[in-house]
């Protein structure tokens, strides 16, 4: 059975996240979904990293951005893995999970990074199964105009009416918020205006028995993968 949930940065409860390793492992765990994080190099390259500094993943320091590739390639994340580059997660992932991809753009932090990462998606042949997501709405803004086809999904950490407009001019259908900041009457908001709810995190069992409850067409985010496969296969009522 197909587990409907998205992998938060692949599987961070027990590997590295953002790695090629925790892409596997949620991959082999049946999850439809996957959501990682990307930036730029010094040298315009996509790579991924939820964090804007290496210091909390790897054995260097500093940001992203000051280093090159080659540069980012000699340190490893948490001892195991090197940092990946967006075309190496989508050749794996390619054919086997639905991806949301999201732009760790701030304001004019990344120059291009709505570019670089669209021409991974179409090199890499991935754009039926590619979301791109953001916090920056400006920057979803910017890859509708680059490309009318890629699905989009825009991202809050509160419930925000009045975001709707804004998604129905940018043809975006996703929305992921918070959990807590998801109520009836906002879910309702959602369905009426064709948006797929995205809560996130969803980690406990109380938490799980809310949407197995109350939203059981959500498209939950988590980071205890098996803990929600196995009440996912236990709730025939989120087989949506």
């Amino acid at each position: 059975m197909k587990i409907r949930g998205i992998a938060h940065r692949g599987y961070p409860v027990k590997y590295a996240e953002n790695t090629l390793t925790a892409f596997q492992a949620a991959y082999e765990l049946d999850f439809t979904h996957l959501e990682l994080d990307v930036h730029l190099s010094k040298d315009g390259v996509p790579v991924l990293m939820h964090d804007y500094a290496i210091d909390r993943m790897t054995d260097g320091k500093g940001l992203i951005r000051d280093y090159t590739l080659e540069e980012l390639k000699r340190f490893t994340v948490k001892g195991t893995d090197p940092i990946p580059t967006l075309e190496e997660a989508m050749q794996l992932l390619k054919g086997k999970m639905n991806v949301l991809i999201e732009l760790k753009q701030a304001g004019d932090m990344y120059p291009g990074l709505e570019e670089k990462v669209l021409e991974v998606v179409r090199r890499t042949d991935t754009l039926d199964q590619s979301r791109i997501i953001a916090f920056d709405h400006f920057a979803l803004e910017r890859v509708r105009q680059l490309d009318q086809d890629i699905e989009l999904g825009a991202l809050c950490s509160g419930s925000l009416p009045h975001v709707f407009p804004f998604l129905k001019q940018i043809r975006c259908n996703f929305l992921g918020i918070q959990f807590r900041f998801v109520t009836p009457r906002y879910a309702a908001m959602m369905e009426e205006q064709g948006i797929i709810s995205g809560p996130w995190p969803i980690e406990t069992i109380e938490d799980m028995e809310q949407i197995a409850a109350h939203y059981p067409t959500a498209l939950i985010t988590t980071n205890h993968l098996e803990r929600w496969a196995e009440f996912y296969r236990n709730h025939p009522e989120l087989h949506v």
